[in-house]
């Protein structure tokens, strides 16, 4: 097999019928170019960030010493430029081919497409430069070869573009990344809303897209709403955890199918406004299952602050030190304080050494615990969670994984 090197390129093009083809050589041909695809579907979906790596690897491996760039786009599409290098004669003859690919993946699969192909021949007494493989294929179609060769390049072409397929679906590393995902160690549901706080949403948003990127790294799903409706019965069946990121239901139906999910062995992870309750919210139930706290005072505007890490063994702040300071969030003040519950672990504390904290509001003192689980359930309530500057922190980060993975065991 001729030696082969190449990368990828991202364009789309619309399908349209292949074009007529009476030579033999299977050379498709979509909206008048040669146009080669193939699909690789994967029942259930795969691991995308696995699959990504691996096919990065298989790159660089198999076709090393290209110096066209290749890159991996904001949508996790491969595109790059390839190239292709066909002997077409016994004296030293040969074609270099030079093409668009790009490898396109989604949730339930990833399809390879390889087109705009160009030829350029070291063939004395001819144009040394790149031109449409068109023009040519289109003449030989016709009866009306440009040179001996042309018979070795369209055949080269097709066995090289048919190794290609064979050689990168076959691949372990890419076959382990397709692994069916309709088994995940554990299901999440997160819960959002779009009509609240500007603030809440931008972090809902940033959560969403971390635990997404998670979830495709640790092998687990992970499906958000904003429908409210589906925290019901029949729904929170299917799911280990449920996620409220700032939101909380407000009618009866679905607070009572959420306490027969944490009463059932169901767990939970609040940031922020999932866990406010007053004289207002009127759930007696949460405000035991929250450790007895009720909201208090907050500081305003948010601001940094220097965190004390009660725990530095438990699963949630394992990787947490002694100290560290969070980001801008906006922090609530607690009475009475859930320490005083016998129940409640509290895993990390705001540090006195912040007061005052604020400048419109301000908390002049107390101790104020942040992260916090009730130990007759399995629930984690933290009090980040106030705009987009939660997760610029990679300490705090980590603790939102360690939290995710816990409650899903």
């Amino acid at each position: 097999m001729p030696k082969k090197i190449f990368f990828v390129l991202l364009i789309l093009l619309p399908f349209i019928s292949i074009a007529q083809n009476n030579t033999g050589i299977p050379i498709p041909m979509k909206k008048r170019i040669v146009f080669y695809d193939k699909s690789f579907p994967v029942e259930g979906g795969f691991i995308k960030h696995e699959f990504l790596i691996a096919a990065t690897k298989w790159f660089k491996n198999a076709f090393p010493g290209n110096a066209e760039p290749f890159h991996i786009g904001a949508s996790g599409d491969i595109n790059g430029t390839g190239i292709f290098k066909i002997n077409t004669g016994p004296t030293g003859d040969y074609y270099d081919l030079r093409f668009k690919l790009e490898i396109v993946s989604n949730d339930t699969g990833y399809t390879i497409r390889a087109y705009n192909f160009y030829e350029n021949s070291n063939i004395k007494g001819k144009s040394h430069e790149y031109s449409k493989i068109e023009y040519r294929w289109w003449d030989y179609r016709q009866g009306k070869p440009w040179s001996v060769e042309d018979k070795a390049l369209f055949m080269g072409l097709d066995a090289d573009m048919t190794a290609m397929f064979k050689s990168f679906g076959n691949d372990p590393s890419i076959i382990k990344s397709a692994r069916r995902m309709h088994t995940p160690k554990f299901k999440v549901l997160a819960f959002f809303s779009t009509n609240v706080e500007e603030d809440h949403v931008d972090f809902a948003y940033d959560a969403i897209k971390f635990y997404k990127k998670m979830a495709d790294q640790k092998g687990f799903a992970f499906d958000t709403t904003s429908n409210w409706e589906n925290l019901n019965d029949a729904n929170l069946e299917k799911y280990k955890e449920v996620i409220w990121l700032n939101e909380f239901p407000h009618n009866e139906a679905e607070r009572r199918s959420f306490e027969k999910f944490m009463d059932g062995g169901g767990s939970w992870l609040g940031f922020h406004v999932s866990g406010y309750n007053d004289k207002d919210t009127k759930w007696p139930w949460f405000v035991k299952f929250m450790g007895g706290a009720v909201f208090y005072n907050n500081n305003w505007p948010p601001l940094p602050a220097k965190m004390i890490v009660d725990d530095n063994k438990h699963s949630v702040t394992k990787h947490l030190p002694k100290t560290y300071t969070a980001p801008i969030n906006e922090w609530y003040g607690w009475k009475p304080n859930p320490r005083l519950n016998k129940d409640v672990k509290v895993l990390v504390t705001l540090d006195p050494s912040n007061y005052p904290l604020g400048k419109k509001d301000v908390i002049t003192g107390g101790d104020i615990p942040v992260v916090w689980t009730n130990t007759k359930y399995k629930m984690v309530y933290m009090n980040m969670g106030h705009g987009d500057m939660n997760f610029e922190s990679p300490l705090q980060n980590k603790m939102f994984e360690d939290a995710v993975l816990w409650l899903g065991k």
